[in-house]
């Protein structure tokens, strides 16, 4: 269903991706992609693959980039084989893949093990267009959860400015 990237990459043009740099739990950037660090090694991820931390998983560290980039730090890259891109970023998030990811190596610093995870077998819808229409669906319901999340903060500022 995916393929886990490893390979080290040091492109000095590409933007890196730490753990710092995303909204726990949200799978947003909490920068612009332009104020992302330049420097180190990391692996480098395309538009599209699915980023997972998985260092302390219950912090659910996932970003599904919609640019190339080099993750720094625990990250796995998951790259969609046979699975569509938008549905395997939703699986990531499933408590299903979050369990697995939590029976974690480690004390002070839990890791996912990857062979746990990875030899896990998880629903899979038939086909990649049902799969693409499940993960546009739950990609809408976020967008529309962050709009009301900001209500309150648009009516507060409108009516200081009103």
């Amino acid at each position: 269903m995916t393929e886990r990237v490893t390979a080290a990459c040091d492109d000095a043009k590409l933007p890196r991706v730490e753990y710092e740099d995303i909204d726990s739990g949200e799978g947003t950037l909490n920068k612009p992609i332009g104020n992302l660090g330049h420097s180190r090694a990391g692996v480098a991820f395309l538009r599209g693959d699915v980023l997972y931390g998985k260092l302390r998983p219950y912090l659910h560290n996932w970003l599904f980039p919609q640019f190339e980039g080099i993750a720094l730090g625990d990250f796995w890259v998951l790259r969609p084989k046979a699975v569509d891109p938008s549905y395997l970023y939703r699986l990531v998030q499933s408590s299903a893949f979050d369990e697995l990811a939590n029976i974690s190596a480690g004390s002070k610093m839990p890791r996912a093990d990857w062979h746990l995870v990875g030899d896990a077998n998880f629903a899979l819808p038939p086909n990649s267009v049902e799969q693409r229409k499940i993960g546009a669906l739950f990609s809408c319901l976020d967008d529309l959860i962050a709009l009301h999340q900001r209500k309150p903060i648009l009516c507060f500022f409108l009516a200081k400015t009103g």
